[in-house]
């Protein structure tokens, strides 16, 4: 199979366990857009913070791709917006009563800022601190909320987190998606967006099909994106449930899996 797209989760896949982007890895992918392949860097991030690690690929000079929101909002390289979806107002405060007994905090962005509620723990300044974007807290964040949200992000201690992801895939799993990001970050989206729909619309825009995507990625929410992918890469540090789903594991993101998959694909 020749492979044309590239897809890319960004954190523990892209970059390495200290948030760093391997020189030997930006190296071989811009090298792999010059050989012709289309890059796609794909994130549960807002695109602002998605945006920087498409700069340094140089995915705008090689005519690539960024999604944010797990494919709720799809970007080209001129910056036009391809793909969108919100989640819909009526389960903003369904969502919310159902997490208020716990300690989880909830968050949603606007812009590029990141409001919280005010049941802030060790978890909630992770995607404040990671992507760099101030963290405003809030009382009554369901009533805060006046515009077009594209998820819920909810952070707390990954052991209560995995008890209030059935309690709300119970009460709302036929309407809305609920999966884990990392073991602190559940996500709360629309219905049928993921990242695998995302690539799926990248593959449209550019003509294409899904067996022509090579995915990477190490998390629950790159799950959908390695099943949709022609080839769905496991990084050796991945979830062991994205492990099963990937047709190939290859090594860590500390030591350039994505490199060592490139080669053994005979794309670089």
């Amino acid at each position: 199979m020749t492979y044309k797209l590239i897809a890319l989760d960004i954190d523990d896949t892209l970059l390495n366990k200290k948030k760093q982007l391997s020189p030997v890895t930006r190296s071989a992918l811009i090298q792999a857009q010059k050989n012709g392949m289309t890059v796609a860097v794909a994130s549960g991030r807002l695109p602002y913070g998605v945006r920087p690690y498409a700069e340094k690929l140089e995915v705008f000079r090689y005519g690539g791709y960024y999604m944010g929101f797990n494919g709720g909002a799809i970007m080209n390289a001129r910056d036009e917006l391809i793909g969108k979806s919100y989640l819909d107002s009526r389960y903003i405060k369904p969502v919310y009563d159902i997490l208020r007994p716990t300690n989880v905090t909830a968050m949603v962005h606007k812009g590029s800022t990141i409001y919280a509620d005010n049941k802030v723990n060790d978890y909630t300044h992770i995607e404040s601190d990671v992507i760099g974007l101030p963290l405003n807290v809030v009382d009554d964040l369901p009533n805060f909320i006046d515009w077009q949200i594209h998820k819920y992000l909810l952070a707390g201690d990954p052991a209560e987190l995995r008890e209030l992801e059935q309690k709300l895939i119970e009460a709302l799993g036929d309407e809305v998606d609920i999966y884990l990001s990392a073991p602190w970050f559940l996500e709360v989206m629309p219905k049928g967006v993921d990242k695998g729909t995302g690539v799926t619309a990248i593959c449209n825009d550019m003509g294409i099909t899904t067996d022509e995507v090579i995915a990477f990625g190490d998390s629950y929410n790159d799950i959908r994106m390695i099943q949709t992918a022609g080839m769905g890469v496991a990084m050796d540090n991945a979830e062991e449930a994205l492990k099963e789903a990937a047709d190939y594991v290859t090594a860590d993101c500390d030591h350039d899996g994505i490199v060592a998959a490139l080669r053994h694909f005979n794309i670089i």
